[in-house]
Order: C-alpha cells, then sequence, then structure tokens
C-alpha cells in the first residue's frame, strides 16, 4: 500500500500506478484489468494508461513495418546491383 501526497487526479494516480509497476519490473501490456471504485480520477488514470498503452503499441508496429520496408529497399537494391553487374 502507498500514500498519495497530492490531489487524486487521474493523472497523479496514473503516475503512481506506473512507478509500482516499474518496481515489480511490470510492463503496461501485461496488465489484462485494472479494478477500481469507479470514481472519476481512477476512471482517468485508466484511460491515460490505456492511451499510452495503445501509442506504445502504434509505435512498435511502426517500427517493424518501417523495417520491413527498409530491408525490402535493401533486398532490391541487391537484386539490381547484382543485375547491373551481370
Amino acid at each position: 500500500m502507498i500514500q498519495l501526497h497530492h490531489s487524486h487526479t487521474g493523472i497523479y494516480i496514473k503516475e503512481k500506478i506506473i512507478n509500482i509497476l516499474q518496481d515489480y519490473d511490470i510492463e503496461l501490456d501485461q496488465i489484462f484489468s485494472i479494478t477500481s471504485d469507479n470514481e472519476k480520477n481512477m476512471i482517468k488514470a485508466i484511460e491515460i494508461l490505456n492511451d499510452e498503452t495503445e501509442e506504445s503499441q502504434e509505435s512498435q508496429e511502426s517500427l517493424l513495418d518501417d523495417e520491413k520496408t527498409e530491408d525490402d529497399l535493401m533486398e532490391k537494391l541487391c537484386v539490381l546491383s547484382y543485375e547491373y553487374l551481370m
């Protein structure tokens, strides 16, 4: 259990949740569900966590797409170079 020393805003609660997860080496994408009392500040904290998780996943997918594009380009360049040398 932790004590909250500041106003219990959604952002502050989200930061505390992140700190606890980091203390236990838990990643956001490992969280399956969160149980709360459905107060507005808790709902807001969970919404922010969801948004950050979605942004992180989209960013990782974008990086994978970029890597595939780079690999495809390099492969095409190698084939063109080989054909030019022949």
